[in-house]
């Protein structure tokens, strides 16, 4: 009984794990783009927040975050471990891990670890893309309480108020970020449909959860700076109609969504491979060999992509226009077809339609980064989890697999550590360099060395950007004299 109670609390590490090393890289991380400038709008933030609602964003929740936090870095050096923490707790208890305790928390932590670059810049150590792992946590969080709405009939009076603060959950995700507000709608109009035949008990809650939702995401798309701002920076796309933005979008799309998260959607293949010969009904022999071969393709794209463009890793070739639509397809019709159990089929399509509903959505924006991107790789990790607790099968055959995951996530984890020991490295030069500037005016030509490669998303910008380097100049205090400011490689930088 201790045994499989320590097991069973081993999660327990794992978020101690994720709490210092995010709390240590989100220390050494120094403000950069957009930061500055929502620092120096930041006096009076519920204003600037409502002006901008008027001007520039629907986002009215993100816009708040910036003005209130980015004036603020030691603020932030405890929200977002905080924030991390919470999104791992929220996974594994989504993911609701009931034989495989260990391999669970192994598997968030290589899961989350392994992001791209390019993700991990944007979300992970960048104050304004903290406006991105907001709706990531509180949406996770929000489906721990309906799972748990979902299998308790008689509801303690925790539930009832969880159930009731839900409403102020989707509010705020439903102000801070489109896709993933979409999506938000999109589950609980399931979720209600389910609750209608199976709970019904269910109805009156979601019916407010909904409404909250509906109301949110409204405010924010009708909201006078964002239809502003589509037609200043995109209003030959929002010209297109829904056909025409699809197939604008759509390599892009394969792009954020697959290739590019080869790490996230690698692990996801394998894991559902390991479903298929381990986790579902006996037979099927031929099904089962499909979903194989489609995975061993998935690998060969997704692992090739690191090493140079191919028809596999293209994403506006015919076969990744094909493929990955049919890979899906495949996961789907599995779990309908082969899973014993109908809650981990009903769980992992509802997971997979969020997840994969956050990238979809995004063919109908101008703009699809890698941050957007956030909200399907998490929710391909909840499923991971899902998959891989259902295998049936000896604990100590999934060993090799365990220490890949602990070698990854070690690796990573000292890859991190390095990069932002040299970042605070580099910013505590550029401030020594910064300040040599203010205690000399008469320098017309500011150069500033760039941060380490891949290490923080808007530390550098380029001679044209005029609004970062007005607003880099500003919240350094720089003089008024100078007038160019560059930012160069060093030697030991390039």
């Amino acid at each position: 009984m201790n045994r499989i109670l320590s097991r069973k609390h081993f999660y327990v590490l794992g978020a101690i794990f994720i709490a210092a090393v995010f709390a240590y890289i989100t220390y050494k991380t120094p403000t950069a783009g957009d930061d500055w400038g929502y620092a120096l709008g930041g006096a009076h933030p519920i204003a600037k927040a409502l002006e901008f609602y008027q001007t520039w964003s629907g986002r009215f929740f993100s816009e708040l975050w910036g003005f209130t936090v980015a004036k603020n870095k030691p603020l932030w050096n405890i929200l977002n471990p905080l924030f991390f923490t919470l999104i791992y707790l929220g996974v594994y208890f989504l993911a609701n891990v009931k034989k495989r305790f260990i391999g669970a928390v192994l598997l968030i932590l290589c899961m989350m670890t392994t992001v791209t670059a390019q993700l991990r810049m944007e979300t992970y150590t960048w104050i304004m893309g903290t406006t991105y792992v907001i709706p990531l946590c509180l949406s996770l969080w929000y489906f721990v309480i309906l799972r748990k709405m979902m299998t308790t009939r008689l509801f303690s009076p925790l539930l009832k108020i969880s159930a009731i603060l839900a409403n102020v959950l989707l509010f705020v995700i439903g102000m801070m970020m489109e896709n993933i507000a979409a999506m938000m709608i999109a589950a609980i109009l399931i979720a209600l449909i389910y609750s209608w035949f199976e709970r019904r008990y269910l109805v009156k809650y979601l019916i407010f959860h909904l409404i909250f939702s509906v109301t949110a995401f409204l405010l924010m798309r009708l909201s006078p700076g964002s239809t502003y701002r589509l037609m200043r920076d995109s209003a030959d796309f929002a010209a297109l109609g829904i056909f025409e933005k699809i197939a604008l979008n759509y390599p892009n799309f394969l792009q954020q969504t697959f290739l590019n998260n080869y790490y996230t959607v690698g692990f996801f293949t394998v894991v559902y491979a390991g479903y298929l010969l381990f986790g579902t009904k006996k037979g099927y022999a031929a099904f089962k060999g499909l979903g194989l071969l489609l995975s061993l393709f998935s690998l060969a794209a997704l692992f090739s992509f690191p090493l140079g463009k191919s028809f596999l890793n293209t994403s506006d070739s015919l076969f990744s226009m094909i493929f990955w639509p049919c890979f899906i397809i495949d996961v789907m019709v599995s779990f309908f077809v082969l899973s014993e159990e109908h809650v981990i089929r009903e769980r992992s399509l509802y997971y997979l339609v969020i997840g994969g509903g956050c990238a979809v959505v995004m063919l109908m924006s101008p703009i699809y980064g890698a941050r957007s991107s956030l909200y399907t790789v998490y929710y391909l990790i909840v499923l991971s989890v899902i998959l891989f607790d259902s295998y049936k099968l000896d604990w100590r055959l999934s060993i090799p697999f365990l220490l890949v995951l602990i070698a990854l996530t070690g690796m990573k984890t000292m890859n991190w550590i390095r990069k932002y020991d040299e970042v605070g490295e580099y910013q505590k030069r550029r401030l020594e360099i910064i300040e040599y500037y203010r205690t000399h005016p008469e320098e017309e030509d500011v150069w500033i060395p760039r941060m380490p490669i891949a290490s923080v998303h808007g530390a550098d910008i380029e001679d044209d950007d005029t609004y970062h380097l007005e607003t880099f100049k500003y919240y350094y205090d720089l003089p008024q004299e100078a007038d160019h400011i560059h930012f160069f490689y060093e030697e030991e930088n390039r």
